[in-house]
């Protein structure tokens, strides 16, 4: 097993302790999360899936966010929250737009193995995981979504480690929305009886 091997397999078990540990809405988790995307920052490099590797150190970053913002939701005591369907719908249009740009610039300006596919992963990958930094419930659904599409990309560029990890975290996307919703449901209930 080559190197590239190992360092695939270390990333995808660091993100699935991580997705687990989220989705109980675990501060340790972060630290998961970076570990892993630190991985990926370069594995995508190296596998010439660019928009993958920048978003990794963007996850990178975000985990640290998500960290901070997590340790001072727990001392203020605050939970999963929601979205308006507005709210949805202005960042579903303007981050389809910025997709479609980033594409268009990795079309031209560089030798990237799949750019639409890529960059729609990438620039909707941006909004879900400060989604989730956030706490946001329906940052699991997006996650669903982009995790579906990762399975086919990443299968075109054989990561075949990673193809199967998008599989197991669309699942855990499943188990994940329903957790929070439990979460957020009860927190609704305590509030409206406090």
């Amino acid at each position: 097993m080559i190197f590239t091997n190992y360092l695939e397999i270390a990333g995808a078990g660091l993100s699935i302790i991580y997705s687990l540990l989220l989705m109980r809405e675990k501060t340790v988790g972060w630290w998961f999360g970076i570990a892993s995307s630190l991985i990926g920052i370069w594995l995508f490099y190296q596998t010439k899936i660019y928009a993958q590797s920048i978003i990794s150190l963007y996850y990178a970053l975000v985990g640290v966010y998500g960290l901070w913002y997590w340790k001072n939701a727990e001392r203020k005591n605050e939970h999963i929250h929601n979205w308006h369907i507005t709210t949805h719908l202005k960042f579903i249009t303007l981050f389809s737009l910025l997709s479609l740009l980033c594409a268009f610039l990795f079309d031209k300006y560089t030798d990237s193995a799949s750019p639409y596919l890529d960059s729609f992963i990438t620039v909707f990958g941006l909004l879900a995981s400060i989604k989730e930094a956030r706490k946001i419930l329906t940052s699991w659904v997006y996650w669903f979504a982009l995790n579906a599409f990762s399975v086919l990309l990443y299968y075109q560029q054989e990561l075949f480690y990673y193809a199967a990890l998008m599989v197991v975290y669309t699942l855990i996307c499943v188990g994940g929305f329903i957790s929070w919703y439990k979460i957020f449901k009860q927190n609704q209930a305590e509030n409206n009886n406090a």
